[in-house]
Formats: structure tokens, C-alpha cells, sequence
């Protein structure tokens, strides 16, 4: 609910206020954002107290007014030039290279938007000339969400050049908080990162063309008290799939602001008489109980308010991919036979990756040439499809359409459609390049090839994106609007094909998770968060998401031991066991398993389809856990909780029980809890080979609890073996292992 008084603006949601005001210079100033405050409560003035601080050498806004100084205030959106020296929400130049603003308040509108949401746009306007700023909050109320953008528009006769555009600015009267990011690379995607804020600027943003692995768009500011159980923390996200840019400033102050932006790297948007510029939409949200509670209102958010919508709530197939089973090693008769082996085990979905088109033998040729190779496909991918099809399974298809290789015909054809700069030797990633999406007639080709694969029978598309983008020029465009231009014609295609195909499940890739973001989420139904898939690993990855998506966009395969990334050797119960969180699927060679490792597979599908509705559209929680050594993961279902244990590494004669606690549970319930038995070779040890002798174990006893317990001071688990002692009633858990518990209430 939004509630406009006079001059001044109260945003509420469900358990949350956020306060400005227009002060009497007619500046749009923030005052308050936190857990919620009657817009009517007495002394709301003090909140931020006079005006009546001076700064010895600081700049006052004008004469009459000694004692504003911009520096020092808490505003929604700052421009340079009047004396807040911070870092500015907008810089824009006039023809004559002037960059100095001044947007004072005019007006506001408050109305609903398609959602029944409400929508508050205030605007702006410089005092001497007619360039106008509207700043529009939408409400999620029941999420705790508040969306931010923001739209500047040129009135002037001359031209206007912007630069710098932020969607958010957000200023926080104290410095005391940390920084929460999620960083990393190619392979270890979203690292979560804490850092102290100190006196200066950090910048956390991308230039790769996307929003990248190195630093993804989500972000917390969290006390140096919080945890994921208690304190505050503010959380930020872009729905944007482009280069971004965040700045966190604190000022001599001790001041902090924040600012969420499309990267001002490489951008210059030039605005003639009439013309705006829209900036993508913010993400913020509040939490006074922790990251727990800052991702179950993301978490929601997402799912409810972002994600695609046709499938948003739909149960999603598990399948089975082709790509570590034979690699570029394709054929008809291989791919038809590792088909049926998953039809058999209970998959439903079987996705031929890359290697079925043109001239792809390699990752060097073929990229841009989407007609099927008849030598290796003789029935083609209609055939192939109709067969998969007679099977009970669904069909899906690996395409990566925005990228050429030189070898290909498309290239032969087209070369100026290679994203290159006139008479320089463009850089090349993967041996591939991009194509100039900019230009109408690319796009509408990549549109047209897209529907014509799809038009095969085609269930399900995985979208990969496998380099970034260097060589910065286009022939559609103005190149400073390169970065911008590029991501909104893909939109636009992504938008064409899911009309012309609305019953196709898409996934996002971009070489792992290059491009896990918001702007994609709304596109396309879930993500690959990284080619990764070690479980070890996927358990920092996954957690570091699930701070601020739900597992209903995140696709987790469970694959080989030896790991193909790590080379590292894990257990298959234990791979499958963190797979669960998200998205099932496998990415493995099926026939070259044992039949009893298929048989554990075949339990471990039937488990997950038993649990399904919880595992992908459940609620993630962090639970507490007694050392950085074991973590515990909770998922929250409609009628059950799923509780995940994972260890690093086997400890040795610590003399103490692992304990369960679940702080959301109901005191006044009583629980079950069942773990669910993997299943263990004869001599009860998790085995480093392939060695499966006794395929199951009787049933483990059956926990019953009172919630007061679970809640409080939670339950001890049954002993782990630590050194010696391998017995009926022993876990034993090994290196990288877990444990898995269902939780249901009885009464």
C-alpha cells in the first residue's frame, strides 16, 4: 500500500516501511526503510532531524539555504553539479558538455498496475531546463518487495547524452553494515563474499556483454550481527541480463549509498527533442530476521512476481542429457539406445546436446548452421524425436544461436554478421563469435532458424550463450548503445519464439552460469547455475542462489565420478541428494552404469517424483549447524519439510552427535522424521568405486518430536562412524557426504 500525504510518500508492505518526502527546496529526500512505522506516528520529523548541521568547507545548495548541504543528505536521486559530491545516480551531458543538474520535484501519480500493484511514479524536472526524471516504485506487498526504475526524458531542443543512468539509488544514514556478493568465474560461479564497508567506493559490475559469473546482479547489505537467523539485511537484485553496475559509497560522512545500475562502461545513450530513456527494473527488500528471511522474500518474489509465468507453478520433467555421455560422439542408434535406458529408469525428458546439426563434429565449425546433420541423424530430428516421443518421453534440443564459427556456412555467407570492428582482427572465444543482433535481418534470422528446429517436435530448448563479447561494434546501432541494444533484441527474439511456441520449456545457459540473472528468469523457465556439477561444489553454488531465487529456476544434474570438472569422487546417492534442490537432472552415461547403479537411480527418480512439488516449488531454508564442516538445508513443501545434511570432510573422534534444529517449525505439532536410506554396498561403507553388492537396506527407525523441541534445542542424530565402530545404527557419511531427513507433521 502506498500512502501519499502532501509532500510526503509512505510505502508498505506487509512487514515493511519505507518513507521520502519533498523537502522545502522541493528535493526528493529518503527517510526511513525498515520494519514497519504508522505513516501518523508521532515525531516522524525526528526520524531524520533538522536540518542544522554545517559542513566547514562544504558546498551549500544556495544562499538563502546555509545549512543544506547535498553532501550530507539522505535523497532518492542525485545528479552532480550542487554539491553532493557522491557518487551521482545519473551524469548526463548538454551539447556544450555541461553536466549539471538540478531535479526538483513537480509532480506524482499513483495508480495500479496490471498486477492490482501499486505504482507510484514521482516526477522531476531540472530547474532551467525542460528535462524531466520520473522515479516509479511498485509495491509487492505480500512479498515485501519493492521494484525501482527510473525514466529521463529530453524536452530540449539540443541534444542530451547520458552516461550514467541508475534504476535505484538508495541512501542509508549509517556506514555500519556489510557487503554480501556473489562472485567467481567459469566453474565456481557465485562464491558468496562478505566484506566491511569502509570509507570509498566499491564497485561490483560487469563488462562481459552479460550479467556473468564473475559477479551476479544479487546483493545484501547485512549488519555485522547478522546471520541467516537474526539482523537486518537489505537485499537488491536487477532484472537485467546486460552488463551492470552497482557502487556502494561510503561517504566522510559515514553516510552509505547505493546504486543499481545498466553499466555506465561503454554507454552513451543520446536523447533528441522527445526522446527518454527507461531504465530496467530494481529489486529491493528488507529483513529484520536475517538472510533467511531476506531470501524467503526473494524466493517468493521471484517465483510469484518474475518467473515466466505459463510455467512459473508447472512441475518440471526430469531428464536426462546427452552431453557427458557421448559429447560431440553422436548418432542416431547411440542416441535412441541411451533413450531408452531412460525411458526404462522413469525419466522423462531426454535432451540432445550439443554436436546434432551441420558440420559440428567439434566445438570449432558449425555454430549459426541449425539443419541436422542426415549422417549423423539419417531420420533427422523429426524422426529422432517421434521415436523419443513413442517412448513416453519428451524431446529437447541444444542451441546456441547468437554465435558463428567461421566454419560454417553461415559465416561463408554472411561474414559481415560477425560482430568484428572494420579492419581489425577480432578476438574469439571458444573458437566462436558473436552475431550482430543489432541488425534486423540477423535477427529475424536466428528467429526463423530457432522455429524451424522447434518445429520438429521439439518439448524443451537449452539456450547456451559460450563466450563474451570483445570487439565492441555493431552496424544496427550507435556502438555506445551496443550493450544495451544487443540484450533487448534478444529479448525480443526470446519473446517471438515463446509466442510462436508457447508450449516449449526453455532453460537459460551461458557457459554455466554467465548469465543467471532476473531479466533471464522472466524469460525462460529455469537456469543452468554452472557446468559444475561436482556436488561438492554445487553445494556453495546452489546455497549462494538460493539467497535470492527459488529453486524452481535452478536446474541441478547429477553426473559422474570421477567429476569431469574436478575429477573428484563422490558417491552417486550423495550427488543425487544435492541435485534434489532444484531442477533434477542427469548428465551422465546411462548404459556405461551397472545394473545396480541403475537400479539406484531408477529409486532415486521415483523419490524425486514423490517429493517433487517440495523439492521445486518449496521454500529454502538455512538451518542452523555447529561448524562450517556441515551445513544443513531445509526445504518447506505444503505438507512436509525436507531436510539435507552435507558434510565436507569425515571428522575423526569429535565425541558428539550432529543436531537437527528447525527454528520455523510449529510448536505445537507433533513430527515424524524418516531419513531416507541410500542404498549401500554389503559392508555399509559409501564406496569410492563402482561397487554395489546390496541395493537395500531396511527401513530406519521412524523419529517422533514435538515442534517445541525441533525448535528449540532440536534433535541429536543418530552417531556418525569417526574413527572406528561400523555398525547397525552408524551413518556413515564419508568425505562430501550427506544425509537426507523427510519431516511431516502428525497432528
Amino acid at each position: 500500500m502506498i500512502i501519499c500525504n502532501n509532500d510526503s510518500f509512505v510505502i508498505n508492505t506487509k512487514s515493511t516501511t519505507y518513507m521520502m518526502y519533498v523537502d522545502k527546496y522541493k528535493h526528493l529526500r529518503h527517510l526511513y526503510y525498515g520494519s514497519p512505522i504508522p505513516h501518523d506516528a508521532v515525531g516522524l520529523e525526528w526520524i531524520e532531524g533538522p536540518d542544522d548541521i554545517f559542513i566547514g568547507d562544504g558546498t551549500y545548495y544556495r544562499e538563502d539555504a546555509e545549512s543544506c548541504f547535498l553532501a550530507n543528505q539522505l535523497l532518492e536521486y542525485s545528479s552532480p553539479g550542487k554539491g553532493d559530491t557522491r557518487e551521482s545516480a545519473i551524469i548526463a551531458e548538454y551539447d556544450d558538455g555541461q553536466i549539471t543538474f538540478d531535479f526538483v520535484y513537480i509532480d506524482h501519480e499513483l495508480l495500479r498496475d496490471g498486477q492490482g500493484r501499486d505504482c507510484l511514479t514521482i516526477r522531476l524536472k531540472d530547474t532551467i531546463k525542460p528535462v524531466f526524471l520520473s522515479l516509479t516504485y511498485k509495491v509487492c506487498e505480500e512479498y515485501d518487495v519493492i521494484t525501482r526504475s527510473a525514466k529521463i526524458e529530453n524536452q530540449m531542443d539540443e541534444e542530451l547524452t547520458v552516461r550514467t543512468f541508475s534504476s535505484l539509488m538508495f541512501d542509508l544514514p549509517d556506514a555500519d553494515w556489510q557487503l554480501v556478493t556473489l562472485d567467481g568465474a567459469w566453474a565456481r560461479e557465485c562464491t558468496t563474499h562478505r566484506r566491511k564497508l569502509e570509507p570509498g567506493i566499491i564497485t561490483i559490475d560487469s563488462k562481459l556483454g552479460s550479467s556473468s559469473c564473475e559477479h551476479n546482479p544479487a546483493m545484501a547489505l547485512v549488519r555485522v550481527e547478522t546471520d541467516a537467523f537474526h539482523g537486518d539485511a537489505i537485499g537488491f537484485n536487477l532484472i537485467w541480463s546486460g552488463n551492470h553496475q552497482d557502487r556502494i559509497e561510503v561517504s566522510p560522512f559515514s553516510k552509505l549509498r547505493f546504486l543499481s545500475s545498466v553499466n555506465s562502461f561503454g554507454f552513451a545513450w543520446k536523447l533528441a527533442k522527445g526522446e527518454g530513456f527507461q531504465s530496467p527494473e530494481a529489486v529491493m527488500t528488507y529483513s529484520d530476521r536475517g538472510l533467511n528471511k531476506l531470501s524467503e522474500n526473494m524466493q517468493r518474489f521471484v517465483r510469484n512476481c518474475v518467473a515466466y509465468a505459463p510455467f512459473a507453478k508447472e512441475d518440471r520433467p526430469i531428464l536426462i542429457n546427452s552431453w557427458e555421455a557421448v559429447y560431440f560422439d553422436i548418432s542416431h542408434e547411440k542416441i535412441m539406445s541411451l533413450a531408452k535406458t531412460a525411458a526404462a529408469l522413469g525419466f522423462e525428458l531426454f535432451v540432445l546436446d550439443d554436436g546434432w546439426f551441420g558440420r559440428r563434429t567439434d566445438d570449432t565449425r558449425g555454430l549459426g548452421d541449425w539443419d541436422e546433420n542426415f549422417d549423423r541423424l539419417p531420420k533427422g530430428l523429426k524422426g529422432l524425436a517421434d521415436e523419443i516421443h513413442a517412448l513416453g518421453l519428451k524431446f529437447g534440443i541444444w542451441l546456441e544461436p547468437e554465435m558463428v564459427n567461421e566454419d560454417s556456412a553461415l559465416f561463408e555467407q554472411h561474414p559481415g554478421w560477425r560482430m568484428s570492428i572494420p579492419g581489425r582482427t577480432p578476438s574469439v572465444g571458444r573458437h566462436e563469435y558473436f552475431l550482430d543482433l543489432t541488425r534486423k535481418e540477423v535477427s529475424d534470422y536466428v528467429y526463423q532458424s530457432i522455429c524451424k528446429v522447434l518445429g520438429n517436435g521439439v518439448d524443451y530448448v537449452k539456450w547456451d550463450m559460450n563466450r563474451n563479447m570483445s570487439d565492441y561494434y555493431c552496424a544496427g546501432c550507435d556502438t555506445s548503445q551496443l550493450f544495451v541494444k544487443y540484450i533487448q533484441s534478444l529479448y525480443s527474439i526470446i519473446d517471438r519464439v515463446r509466442e510462436a511456441f508457447p508450449g516449449v520449456l526453455f532453460e537459460f545457459c551461458s557457459s554455466g552460469g554467465n548469465r543467471f540473472d532476473l531479466g533471464m528468469v522472466g524469460r525462460m523457465d529455469q537456469g543452468w547455475a554452472s557446468d559444475n556439477t561436482d556436488a561438492l561444489s554445487r553445494v556453495g553454488i546452489q546455497q549462494s542462489l538460493y539467497q535470492f531465487y527459488p529453486t524452481s529456476v535452478i536446474s541441478c544434474h547429477v553426473s559422474d565420478s570421477p567429476n569431469h570438472q574436478t575429477l573428484r569422487r563422490s558417491w552417486l546417492e550423495d550427488r543425487f541428494a544435492v541435485a534434489c534442490f532444484g531442477v533434477l537432472g542427469y548428465e551422465l552415461d546411462l548404459e556405461a552404469l551397472s545394473e545396480e547403479e541403475r537400479a539406484v537411480i531408477a529409486r532415486q527418480v521415483a523419490f524425486y517424483k514423490e517429493h517433487r512439488r517440495t523439492f521445486q516449488h518449496g521454500l529454502f531454508r538455512l538451518l542452523p549447524s555447529r561448524s562450517d564442516n556441515i551445513r544443513f538445508w531445509s526445504i518447506e513443501g505444503d505438507d512436509e519439510i525436507i531436510v539435507l545434511e552435507t558434510q565436507v570432510l569425515n571428522e575423526v573422534n569429535t565425541g558428539t552427535h550432529d543436531r537437527l534444529i528447525i527454528p520455523f517449525a510449529d510448536e505445537a505439532a507433533t513430527y515424524s522424521l524418516k531419513r531416507r536410506v541410500p542404498m549401500l554396498p554389503a559392508d555399509g561403507i559409501r564406496p569410492i568405486a563402482k561397487d554395489y553388492s546390496v541395493l537395500a537396506k531396511e527401513e530406519e527407525e521412524e523419529i517422533i518430536v514435538s515442534g517445541k523441541i525441533l525448535k528449540t534445542c532440536g534433535i541429536a542424530l543418530p552417531a556418525k562412524f569417526m574413527g572406528r565402530g561400523v555398525r547397525p545404527g552408524i551413518r556413515v557419511m564419508g568425505d562430501f557426504g550427506t544425509d537426507m531427513y523427510v519431516v511431516r507433521k502428525i497432528d
